[in-house]
Formats: structure tokens, C-alpha cells, sequence
């Protein structure tokens, strides 16, 4: 069973000072993000993140001999925070790619909450993060090693879980436009039987296709649109390293798009006057850009402009600030707002 992000980290929350969770799942789809995620749900937790194929066993704890007694102990490393008392959210991400001298130094810690002979603070939450093995990058694990976690395999996001993500995190517009008309940008692999039926993914029958689309490379996708990169072959250049030819030439196109959409301050300052995309992709990058921008202040003004365009578009505008938790409550309040939704209420049923 595949889940997603945010049952993982529920998952993780629910048991992980008791229980360790191994996340498994598919290259650049978020797994380690939910360190953030979980930090923002224990804000006490102080939060921890351990690349564990950047550590060796000498990284985690060293030898110290007290001669007094003439006998050895070990002491950890202070990262791990077993000298404070606030507790810890422990991710240690790529676990499955660590040496296996590394994973058995850290089975105390994923078993017991304890580095060497020191507990993590009470309350700490440990989960770790790992490949699918499938992928060939690397990952295994020992059935011992294994046999101590809850091992959960993650789904990539799908198409409007992504962009919900992507919006409140300036992804470029044209981007978001591109995965909405081509969400098998998004498809897991074991969903496709052949490579060529899926150029823009990777797949396990293909492993010479190097750059390729995740969320991660989608998320980088629209930073670099965001940057002032004016020499086209350039920027189709950078695109293509990061999500391959064939989707950097699809994006493209949409990139072109982007061009025919209004100005944002043209909007807000005469959004009952400001031009109007006249490409169905333009309109609904207009769209997208005005929910990731749209704020408290601007909402009545924003909502005059978007009354112009076609009501499927409207319903995206509303539905999409509906379901974000941080501009629902300033959204759902605003009294403008809520009486458009009355009033065309079968268009959100």
C-alpha cells in the first residue's frame, strides 16, 4: 500500500517516540520534507537531520577512556542532543544508502532512543528515509535492521496535491500550468509497463535516462523560471538538466504562454479594466499566479478581476484558496467572498 506525504508524517507523529518509521519511496519525491512538516506539528521538538550517507560510525559516537577506572565508554555526538533535556525529531535521511557499519551504530538509537549508552530526551520522535530498492541507487537494508522499523512506502504526490504544495512555495506559474495538463509528469513507474510509454519519468527499464521529472525537479523547474535567464537556449538548457529534453521542450511552450498573461499590478491597481489572457493556458496560469499571490488585503480586488474570466476558472481560483489551511480562514471570512460562494454555490458542490 502506497501512501502519501501527509499520511507518513501523521504515521510518524502518532507513533515515533515508541516506534521508528522507515519511509521508502521514490527519488526527489519529499520524503525528507517532512522533517519540516513534522517540525511545524512539535514545535517543543527541537529538529535533527542526519544525511546518513555523509557519516561514518566515528561520527555518531567516539571512545573515551576514563583512567580512573581504567575503563572505556563512548561519548555521542552532541547533535543527537542527548546532553539537553528538549526533545528531539530525529530524521535520518537516506538510511538505506549508509554503510552497514553506520545503520548498526544507529540501531540503538531507531530501536531504544539512545546513542551508545545516552537516551534522547524524552519525547523524541526518530523516522528515517530511504529509496525504493527498486531505483538501484543503492538502498538495502538487512532483514535484522528491517525487522526493527515500520518500514512504509510512499506515493509521489499526484497533480493538484503537488501544486496545492507548489503555490504556497512561489513555484512559477507556467509550471504549475504544465503539470495540470500533463499530470503523468507525476506517475510512478510501476504504473507504466515500457519506458516510451512515459518519456518524462523515470523508469526502472531505462536507467540511462538521467534527468527526468520528480517533485523535487519540478520545484527546481520553476525556480529557475523565476530567475532573470533571458537567453532562451539557455534557460531550455537548464531545464533539460533538470527534468530532461523532452519535458523541458513541453515546458517550454507553456513558458511561452506565460508571456500573453496581465501584469500582476495591472490587476490589482484596475482589475475591472486590466486585460484578459486570450489563450485557455494563459488564463490558467493567470489563475494560479493570483491564488499564490492573493492576499488578505488584496482579495476584493483580485476577486473583481477573476469574475471576468469563465466560471471553471473562477471555481479553481475559489476552490484552491478553500482548500489551502492558510488562506482558507482569511478567505472564508472575507464577507465578498463568501457571499460569491452562496450565490453560485452549484459551481462548488
Amino acid at each position: 500500500m502506497k501512501l502519501n506525504i501527509n499520511q507518513c508524517a501523521h504515521i510518524i507523529g502518532a507513533v515515533g517516540q515508541h516506534t521508528s518509521v522507515l519511509v521508502e519511496g521514490p527519488s526527489g519525491s519529499g520524503k525528507s520534507s517532512m522533517l519540516h512538516m513534522l517540525a511545524q506539528q512539535f514545535p517543543g521538538h527541537r529538529p535533527v537531520y542526519i544525511d546518513c550517507t555523509q557519516i561514518d560510525v566515528g561520527d555518531i559516537q567516539i571512545p573515551a577512556v576514563d583512567h580512573t577506572t581504567g575503563t572505556s565508554t563512548f561519548y555521542p555526538n552532541a547533535v543527537f542532543g542527548v546532553h539537553g533535556e528538549q526533545s528531539v525529531l530525529l530524521c535520518l535521511d537516506e538510511f538505506g544508502k549508509a554503510p552497514r557499519s553506520v545503520q548498526n551504530a544507529l540501531l540503538p538509537v531507531i530501536l531504544d532512543r539512545r546513542v551508545g549508552n545516552r537516551p534522547l530526551p524524552s519525547g523524541s520522535i526518530v523516522f528515517g528515509t530511504t529509496n525504493l530498492s527498486a531505483e538501484g541507487i543503492g538502498d538495502s537494508l538487512q532483514l535484522h535492521v528491517r525487522n526493527r522499523m515500520s518500514v512504509i512506502t510512499m506515493r509521489k504526490p499526484n497533480a493538484d496535491e503537488w501544486i496545492a504544495w507548489a503555490m504556497d512555495n512561489d513555484v512559477n506559474p507556467a509550471v504549475l500550468a504544465w503539470v495540470k495538463e500533463t499530470p503523468a509528469v507525476l506517475q510512478d513507474d510501476d504504473e507504466v509497463s515500457q519506458p516510451d510509454q512515459n518519456p518524462h519519468i523515470w523508469h526502472r527499464k531505462d536507467p540511462s535516462r538521467r534527468a527526468f521529472c520528480t517533485p523535487r525537479s519540478l520545484a527546481a523547474a520553476g525556480r529557475v523560471l523565476n530567475a532573470p535567464i533571458k537567453d532562451e537556449d539557455a534557460l531550455r538548457a537548464t531545464l533539460a538538466g533538470l527534468i530532461g529534453q523532452r519535458s523541458a521542450a513541453d515546458l517550454h511552450v507553456f513558458v511561452q504562454l506565460a508571456n500573453k498573461m496581465p501584469a500582476w499590478q495591472a490587476i490589482l491597481n484596475d482589475p475591472a479594466n486590466a486585460p484578459l489572457p486570450d489563450n485557455p493556458v494563459a488564463c490558467m496560469m493567470t489563475v494560479y499566479r493570483a491564488v499564490s499571490r492573493t492576499t488578505k488585503e488584496t482579495l476584493d480586488v483580485v476577486m473583481t478581476y477573476m469574475q471576468r474570466l469563465p466560471m471553471e476558472l473562477q471555481a479553481v481560483f475559489v476552490n484552491q484558496l478553500l482548500r489551502d489551511p492558510k488562506r482558507s480562514t482569511w478567505s472564508a471570512s472575507n464577507e465578498g467572498f463568501t457571499q460569491y460562494i452562496i450565490k453560485n454555490n452549484w459551481v462548488y458542490r
